[in-house]
């Protein structure tokens, strides 16, 4: 059976739900309240109603239904501020407004088996993700190779300490251990299990011990496809069991987050933008912008930030949206001639969405952390940065920026433990060029001017037309005395750009506040600028 209000249609016996024809993807207990106030028309059903239909015979918070009638009110387009569906009766509970019809089934409504002579749109054709909101990941339990009853404990520890760090990266839903934990065959099928849970991903992993030895292996699964995506081995002394069971998750979980990133830039730098779902939208953008720093291409900069926008605009509760929008302007505010003011007020707007979305959001920080850096608020951007980083230790991203941040106000040493850490977590990072880069600097502050060479060539070899690359290696090959080398790197950033070269040796772009570092760097410029004929 069929029941329509407004521009949805809800099928039972499918229980799928479409909006304007297309497939809505809704989680179970979604599914059962929605159902439930549709088949109540009229009826005022009180918390209590609705928690008994959906939970039976559980105890569940008033978070829990509150965070679900959200995601009921999502899936159907509604607004409690201007309902056109679910009225909210406070003090009451909630009752279903619109007018419900029986649907006869003769309108096209796009499902996974029509063909394209059925009118299918492209937007429920194939869907890009398992759920429409953000990208989706289950930890499988740990599987214990040496059948010894006594690691059991460790196995499980680790897939629900995984598990709880993966929770902490909010552009994820990351599947309960008690839902995932019931997949525990060695012969259980990746693709049923991706459609069962409805994830995009799947961690399995094992342990075993020789001796004094663990051993921890683990590997990421695209379900979709059973595609292995990354796999790695953790090793450590069994002796140190609690230290090592945190070491090791805090490894998987800090390198999980960059792969997915990379899978699905990958993955969606192969599809056309068309009629796509928002965060579909969003990943395409990000492949845009992630090939324009490779290629050091501006434009793709701007078309990425545009396609953004139409994410955000068809879908304002997409949290990747905002966070390109982000990202996006944080690039084009580096481009020539452009105004940085009107980028990074454009940035700060799309991550106080972010925050709104959800204060506990540490991406929402981490942005609102480097607008304020760029903007050479370095205080701000230092609290703000503090407080991404309490909120997901497990972020790479965010240790990166707090190392600039931190080599900038003096504290190059901490700055440069910091990118130590966030390199050795994650050494494919998409932004380990950016790292190298930063960790050249920590060095030339700490006057490790050998070990600054090394990290700007391996960054420059990875990113040749970055912004500042140059810079820094002319910088630190003046300190060696290398001044025809120095000179032959400042011809280098002239030709990429010769307009940041003019705001760094007019000290209007300086990398420091600490003024004693601030002026050996303006020295060190101006004596490589004199050894290229400037």
């Amino acid at each position: 059976m069929q029941l329509a209000f407004g521009n949805c249609v809800l099928d039972l016996e499918r229980r799928e739900l479409y909006r304007d024809g297309a497939l809505v993807h809704t989680r179970a207990k979604v599914f059962d309240i929605l159902d439930y106030l549709v088949a109540n028309p009229d009826r005022v059903l009180s918390r209590d109603d609705l928690m008994a239909h959906g939970w039976p015979g559980l105890t569940v918070s008033d978070a829990t239904l509150s965070s679900c009638m959200l995601s009921v009110r999502r899936a159907i387009g509604d607004d409690s501020s201007d309902p056109r569906f679910i009225k909210t009766l406070r003090g009451q509970g909630f009752r279903f407004i619109a007018e419900v019809t029986l649907h006869d089934g003769s309108s096209n409504i796009s499902t996974s088996s029509a063909g394209p002579g059925n009118g299918q749109s492209k937007r429920s054709a194939s869907p890009p993700h398992a759920r429409d909101d953000r990208l989706s990941i289950a930890v499988l339990p740990f599987v214990n190779l040496n059948k010894d009853p006594k690691l059991d404990y460790l196995a499980n520890g680790l897939a629900e300490d995984v598990t709880r760090a993966l929770s902490r990266f909010k552009a994820l839903t990351v599947i309960a251990h008690s839902s995932s934990s019931q997949y525990s065959g060695p012969d259980d099928d990746i693709q049923k299990i991706g459609a069962e849970l409805r994830v995009d991903y799947v961690l399995e992993g094992s342990v075993r011990c020789d001796k004094e030895v663990l051993r921890a292996t683990v590997q990421l699964i695209q379900t979709s496809t059973a595609q292995h995506i990354w796999a790695e081995n953790y090793d450590g002394q069994i002796k140190q069991l609690l230290a090592l069971q945190d070491s090791i998750t805090q490894q998987i979980a800090t390198s999980i987050k960059p792969e997915i990133d990379l899978a699905e830039i990958r993955r969606a730098s192969g599809s056309p933008a068309g009629e796509l779902p928002a965060q579909e939208m969003a990943w395409r953008a990000r492949a845009l912008m992630d090939k324009g720093r490779l290629e050091a291409t501006p434009s793709l900069y701007e078309q990425g930030m545009a396609l953004a926008e139409r994410a955000a605009a068809l879908d304002p509760q997409c949290r990747q949206a905002w966070w390109t929008i982000c990202l996006a302007n944080f690039l084009v505010a580096f481009a020539p001639k452009v105004d940085p003011a009107v980028q990074l007020a454009r940035a700060r707007e799309a991550a106080e969405k972010l925050r709104v979305l959800d204060r506990n959001d540490h991406s929402a920080y981490m942005a609102l952390g480097w607008i304020s850096y760029l903007e050479r608020d370095f205080e701000r951007a230092q609290t703000n940065l503090n407080h991404a980083y309490a909120l997901n230790p497990n972020c790479t991203m965010t240790l990166m920026h707090l190392s600039v941040v931190l080599i900038s106000l003096g504290r190059a040493d901490a700055g440069y433990e910091h990118l130590r850490r966030a390199i050795r977590l994650s050494p494919r990072d998409l932004w380990l060029g950016f790292m190298l880069a930063a960790l050249s600097f920590a060095c030339y502050a700490l006057e490790m001017y050998e070990d600054g060479i090394k990290f700007i060539e391996q960054a420059i070899e990875r990113e040749p037309q970055a912004p500042a690359n140059h810079v820094l290696l002319a910088i630190c090959l003046v300190e060696l005395g290398d001044l025809d080398g120095a000179g032959a790197a400042i011809h280098s950033q002239r030709r990429i750009s010769e307009g940041y070269f003019r705001q760094y040796l007019d000290g209007k772009r300086m990398l420091s506040k600490d003024p004693k570092l601030a002026a050996r760097f303006l020295a060190s410029l101006r004596h490589a600028a004199e050894a290229a004929g400037d």
